[in-house]
């Protein structure tokens, strides 16, 4: 039976190991902390924490195993510390029973408690290849525990208590030391001794809360008096042909159970719907789109990332308006209506002054002459220039003085040659009189 046990357990995890590719997210409804994030008020959210009740029949392995499954109950109080693990402790009471009518002609009931810490392992959360709920669950867990009983052994034939816990003919006889020495004195028939539990599980899930469960435990116990009846004979061990050679006695259960996950009302200092824990403006009431943060002009950008709360914009400029749609934010546009690219203004010759401040706004020129071109480059803008595509000075109006009569070459008549101003620069022939 034992190997049989094992056997199945060992076949059960290498098909479910099979399917574990990894996890596909598909669209699905939402978890129960997605919609708490989607509610206008705060709903309670499942708890960590769960409790299960059981109840179910026991089934014996050591020498006196003729079966008689007795009942058993128990209780545990879980907690989910990752979506696969969950940590716990169980209490269970029960009866256990027996009996051997070969040598022994016994029959034995033993009463018991255990408290166990387990460790369980959700094999269905571990390997489910889609991020959506299960109904169904199956897992597997262990751990360690203690086992508190009083076993007593009676005559098939009168009835008569013959054996006890730690009666001097019940306890571990020296051949089993190298298991380690029984626990309490001679004569006490309650006792206590260390236990290993192994268990799998099945789960169907009835609704967020509660769970219907199958579970079947297997229990390793350090001792051979669960049944109030040592394994070899004391007066002639070499006998062992007849007796059962098992050192150590085990059983185990069958039940079925019922789990409830508890649930609680997430603290939410604003009122908002979205929990504090979850809240990053846990003090100012805010969407829930937004973990809790407000929203003032309704852009769709929390105010904590909006860089103009109070005014509404888009995305790309953090949330600042930009009437004008020339990258330009309104607060930092001269020109906020019209697009523009020169301090949001427009510029249409492109020469970097905007066109209500440039004297030329069709023609290409520079930033100090009032965006008016300097064809010629003497510093003086071709629209006072006399000559535009010729360099001079100042004083002669923008054209050179070739002869230097001070008669520049946009007036002088004989540019090669001086003259005076009033003869246009022309020299003065002097007149023979006859």
């Amino acid at each position: 039976m034992v190997r049989h046990f094992f056997l199945t357990f060992c076949l059960l995890i290498a098909g479910l190991s099979v399917q574990a590719q990894g996890r596909i997210s598909v669209q699905s409804t939402d978890s129960t902390v997605t919609r708490v994030r989607k509610a206008s008020v705060v709903r309670p959210i499942l708890s960590p924490y769960s409790v299960a009740v059981r109840g179910g029949l026991t089934q014996f392995f050591g020498e006196l195993n003729g079966q008689d499954m007795k009942a058993m109950v128990g209780i545990s109080v879980m907690k989910q510390v990752r979506p696969a693990l969950s940590l716990g402790v169980d209490f269970t009471a029960g009866r256990l029973g027996g009996e051997k009518k070969d040598f022994f002609n016994s029959y034995f009931v033993t009463e018991y408690n255990t408290i166990e810490l387990l460790a369980r392992w959700d094999l269905t959360e571990q390997f489910n290849r889609y991020l959506t709920s299960n109904r169904f669950h199956a897992g597997i867990y262990g751990g360690l525990g203690l086992m508190i009983f009083s076993a007593n052994a009676y005559d098939l034939s009168t009835d008569k208590l013959v054996r006890f816990s730690n009666s001097a003919v019940s306890a571990r006889n020296p051949l089993f030391f190298r298991f380690g020495p029984p626990s309490g004195p001679l004569g006490i028939n309650k006792t206590h001794e260390r236990i290993i539990p192994l268990g799998v599980m099945f789960d169907y899930r009835i609704t967020d809360h509660w769970r219907l469960g199958l579970d079947y435990r297997f229990y390793m116990v350090r001792s051979d008096k669960v049944d109030a009846t040592s394994g070899r004979r004391l007066i002639n061990p070499e006998e062992a042909d007849s007796y059962s050679d098992t050192p150590n006695d085990k059983f185990g259960f069958l039940s079925v159970g019922l789990s409830y996950r508890f649930r609680y009302n997430p603290r939410d200092r604003d009122k908002d719907g979205v929990p504090d824990e979850r809240d990053r403006c846990p003090d100012i009431p805010g969407s829930a789109s937004f973990f809790g943060c407000p929203d003032r002009d309704g852009d769709g950008i929390p105010d904590y990332v909006d860089q103009c709360p109070d005014a509404p914009g888009a995305a790309a400029t953090r949330g600042c308006p930009d009437t004008d749609g020339d990258g330009v934010l309104d607060r930092y546009d001269e020109c906020p209506t019209v697009a523009g690219t020169v301090n949001g203004c427009p510029d249409r010759d492109g020469d970097g002054v905007k066109d209500d401040l440039d004297s030329c706004p069709d023609t290409p020129g520079l930033p100090r002459f009032g965006g008016c071109p300097d064809t010629d480059g003497d510093g003086i803008p071709d629209q006072v220039d006399f000559c535009p595509t010729i360099p001079g000075t100042y004083t002669n109006g923008g054209c050179p003085d070739t002869d230097g009569d001070g008669v520049h070459d946009g007036i002088d008549q004989c540019p090669d040659q001086p003259g005076p101003k009033y003869n246009k620069g022309c020299p003065v022939v002097p007149i023979k009189v006859q």
